[in-house]
């Protein structure tokens, strides 16, 4: 209630008292600003009544003066009541000298009415301003500019208020997709602060998103993966990263630390068109990679001993040549055979075989030092990979390990498994550096230990050639 008058909405009776107007969702709101535009054209333009009628049902607003206005007056609170007022200015001056538009059905519900002008908001299909008098007027003693001044008014008013109404939907619409997504979506400013966390940060990281917001995603990354992660940021505040992915490890509520796999994407200003930070759809790996380190040792290990396979001791081997270039660190190539291996499948069958075998991988690991490599590269074939020092008898007291450790009898289903083991040993440098020579030059000494009657070793006697081979 304005204290010159009285002010109310969605069209109801003069006398009603102000009620809210309803959209076209069946929920009040105020299209700001029209109750008040109401009430300025009415007291600007002079006029005792001024209305906006919205289309399609879309609001109605009236400013009245009680003192003026009759009680009874019915206000038409749709476009459709007017009966069709064009696409521009509508005027009449004296509705007692215009008999046509006396008989319209809403100028009867407000007898007395002598004045009416309306001006389009953009366009009549979007809505009207409407004003009302009980003294006859021309239109240019009420105000012609004024009046288009406050009609485009009214039209940047509907305009503006659509704009917000799109906005708040489309922020629902992502609200709505984010929280309901199972990846995590993050909003983060140039400093790397996350401005939002969706709600299922709590199942990939245990966190309510209210104890992330504020904080830097640093704080909770790996140390290992602590350097990759900064530089990512530091190219982002940069505004050179525009979109890329990242995989990194962040520290769970309970301590514990989950592999995570992010898509991240640079945004901008719309304004300014400057990045202004960031946002990360983040979803957890920890699956996959544990199903890619199962897949990575299936392909590297012995299934049946758990020890490295062929492909891995090579692997380990060029690695070892590659040190002895650079730093000239010493090893030894044990190659390994279980001596009367073969009798054991043959009186009591392969399932005994693959207890025996798993046993002697469990010996062998057990006689070496925790750095050094045991493969698996055959039946009852093995084979040690290990570094050494200048000391000549350290490679001895290693073989010498696990000959005892391989005397002692296997026990299966009742029966005593008596066993041995043949060693042959390439060492570098004496051996030369190619990989497949240091391999022969082992099997070589493998095949004398055999023949001295198993259960020993033997190193293969060879000297380098200038080429890094070796040669007897």
């Amino acid at each position: 209630m304005s204290p010159s008058g009285w002010s109310m909405r969605t069209g109801i009776t003069v006398g009603q008292g102000p009620l809210l107007t309803q959209d076209a969702t069946g929920e009040t709101s105020d299209v700001a600003g029209y109750d008040a535009l109401c009430r300025v054209a009415r007291a600007l333009l002079g006029v005792h009544a001024a209305s906006v009628v919205l289309a399609r049902n879309a609001g109605h607003w009236i400013d009245a003066d009680p003192r003026a206005v009759p009680r009874d007056w019915i206000f038409p609170k749709t476009i459709e009541e007017f009966g069709g007022l064009g696409e521009d200015l509508k005027a009449i001056t004296d509705f007692s000298s215009d008999t046509a538009d006396t008989e319209s059905a809403w100028t009867r519900r407000m007898p007395g009415l002598r004045f009416f002008a309306s001006i389009p908001l953009g366009s009549s299909a979007e809505g009207r301003l409407c004003l009302f008098d009980t003294r006859p007027r021309t239109i240019e003693d009420t105000g012609d500019d004024h009046l288009r001044d406050l009609g485009r008014i009214a039209h940047e008013i509907l305009r503006l208020h659509r704009e917000l109404q799109a906005a708040k939907q489309q922020e629902a619409d992502f609200r709505l997709l984010a929280e309901s997504s199972t990846d995590t979506i993050v909003r983060g400013d140039l400093e790397g602060v996350r401005l939002y966390v969706s709600p299922s940060v709590n199942t990939l990281l245990g966190y309510e998103p209210e104890e992330l917001i504020g904080r830097q995603a640093a704080d909770i990354v790996h140390p290992d993966d602590a350097p990759r992660f900064r530089e990512m940021m530091q190219r982002i505040r940069e505004g050179n990263f525009d979109v890329g992915e990242s995989e990194i490890r962040q520290r769970h509520k309970n301590g514990s630390w989950v592999w995570m796999e992010a898509s991240i994407r640079l945004t901008y200003d719309r304004t300014t068109g400057e990045p202004n930070g960031y946002v990360a759809s983040v979803r957890g790996m920890d699956r996959r990679k544990k199903l890619e380190a199962r897949l990575t040792r299936q392909a590297t290990h012995d299934v049946l001993t758990g020890l490295a396979n062929r492909a891995l001791l090579e692997e380990h081997l060029n690695e070892a040549v590659a040190r002895n270039r650079s730093t000239g660190q010493r090893f030894a190539l044990f190659y390994l055979d279980v001596d009367h291996f073969k009798r054991v499948n043959d009186t009591l069958g392969h399932q005994a075989g693959d207890a025996v075998l798993r046993e002697v991988a469990i010996r062998l690991r057990g006689g070496m030092r925790p750095q050094d490599i045991v493969a698996r590269v055959g039946g009852d074939e093995f084979a040690a990979l290990l570094e050494v020092s200048t000391n000549p008898r350290e490679v001895d007291r290693v073989a010498e390990r696990l000959i005892r450790a391989l005397g002692v009898p296997v026990e299966y289903g009742g029966h005593s498994i008596s066993l041995g083991i043949s060693i042959g040993i390439a060492r570098v440098p004496e051996c030369g550096l190619a990989p497949a020579a240091l391999q022969a030059a082992a099997d070589g000494a493998l095949y004398e230990a055999k023949q001295a009657g198993r259960g020993c070793y033997r190193y293969a006697a060879c000297r380098p050639n200038e080429n890094g081979s070796a040669q007897g």
